[in-house]
């Protein structure tokens, strides 16, 4: 799966009264919620000005338990919505598993 794909359907997975939420504080902000989608780890960082670092705690760990499920290594999840770097790091580890082993 790809990384984008994964995040995408974890997004959706949130439900649409949470990410109407989401969203509205986004736009609330001048952003835009597809921001999100080219850079995910936007989402903690709105979602943590915005709602607060307890929310933000619970979307990292809602994703963690996403891709766990998926069959991500949860320190690579964990890292993935920190940052840019995070980010790249989890995209390498879905095109190439066996190199993080």
């Amino acid at each position: 799966m790809e990384a984008g794909e994964l995040f995408q359907d974890f997004y959706y997975s949130l439900g649409v009264p949470f990410t109407s939420v989401i969203e509205y504080k986004i736009r609330r902000r001048g952003g835009s919620p597809w921001e999100v989608f080219e850079k995910p780890w936007l989402l903690l960082r709105y979602v943590e000005v915005e709602m607060g670092q307890h929310t933000a705690e619970l979307i990292s760990m809602l994703f963690v338990d996403f891709a766990v499920r998926r069959g991500v290594d949860p320190r690579v999840a964990a890292e993935a919505l920190r940052g840019p770097e995070g980010w790249r790091r989890f995209v390498e580890y879905l095109r190439n598993p066996a190199a993080w082993s």
